[in-house]
């Protein structure tokens, strides 16, 4: 564990490769990539309905980019809340390890994804859902225990990555059809489908640029972007 912490990975080629690995994957194998974002999407609108105190029950996957939620449906914020948090959950979560790798700490990104897919399997169901969340905890556990410390920082940047590129990805390619996020959100505000989908696009790629740079360059965006910054 200790090989883990406090060992930056900011800007070397680990960081690139894997990059480049989870980018090769969603070419080939979209769809089973994109599995775990579905995951972290639907963790999303779970995590969110506990926090408006709605409640779940579970969730299921028909393929790796399609899953539900079944929650109650009663209308009001929480539902609004619900339905939104879905596509901003993976690019943040990513955002967020990004940061967390960027201090060096490789081992809370693995640690923390392997107790929120164990987390996720008890609520999964049906096999697809339960096999991915197995699977993916599975090889994050093995690796974890039986890696070298290159393998399990190379496993932690391929995780970011995954979440910030499949973030971009799945609001991209979202469908805006009846039952969908975006028709949800359509039906209960009156504002058009597609201003929700550029909303969760424009988040994912700002969390895609900003976790980026924290594994390239280690600082989240240039100096004078914002107005507060302190002159040089």
């Amino acid at each position: 564990m200790d090989e883990l912490i406090d060992v930056s990975i900011v800007g070397e080629p680990v960081v690139y490769g894997a990059g480049f690995i989870v980018l090769i994957a969603f070419l080939l194998i979209g769809e089973w990539a994109g599995s775990v974002v579905t995951v972290a999407h639907e963790g999303g609108h779970m995590i969110m309905s506990v926090l408006t105190l709605r409640g779940f029950e579970h969730f299921s996957m028909t393929d790796g980019d399609n899953a539900g939620t079944k929650a109650p449906t009663h209308w009001g914020v929480g539902y609004y809340l619900v339905s939104l948090a879905g596509y901003f959950t993976p690019p943040l979560l990513g955002l967020g390890a990004a940061a967390v790798l960027a201090r060096g700490n490789a081992w809370a990104v693995l640690v923390g994804a392997v107790v929120l897919l164990a987390i996720a399997f008890v609520y999964a169901k049906g096999g697809l859902a339960n096999l991915v969340t197995a699977i993916a905890a599975a090889v994050v556990v093995l690796v974890l225990w039986r890696g070298t410390p290159l393998l399990q920082a190379a496993l932690a940047a391929s995780v970011v990555w995954l979440l910030l590129l499949g973030g971009v990805r799945a609001s991209v390619q979202m469908s805006r059809d009846t039952g969908s996020d975006a028709w949800r959100m359509q039906s209960s505000t009156f504002v058009p489908a597609v201003v929700w989908q550029a909303i969760w696009v424009t988040t994912a790629l700002a969390c895609l640029y900003t976790g980026g740079r924290l594994l390239f360059v280690g600082d989240a965006w240039p100096d004078g972007v914002w107005p507060f910054d302190e002159p040089a």
